[in-house]
């Protein structure tokens, strides 16, 4: 049984760290399987605009007010 990803892509995403609190766009995003959290390919946007998978638990999505 998969478990579907809670985010889609183009969403505005906040990966809160207390070191390291950084948004990034979600590019997308694969299905758990297996009881492995799902993974949600993010493009940061900080100086470098790096891409990188993250796993779905470690991000909050940023709502517009």
């Amino acid at each position: 049984m998969a478990i579907t990803p809670k985010f889609k892509p183009g969403q505005l995403v906040k990966f809160d760290h207390p070191s390291n609190p950084t948004l990034g766009l979600v590019k997308s995003a694969k299905d758990a399987r297996n009881r492995i959290p799902a993974v949600v390919l993010v493009r940061w946007c900080n100086d470098r605009n790096t891409e990188e998978y993250v796993w779905q638990k470690d991000l909050k999505l940023v709502e517009a007010v």
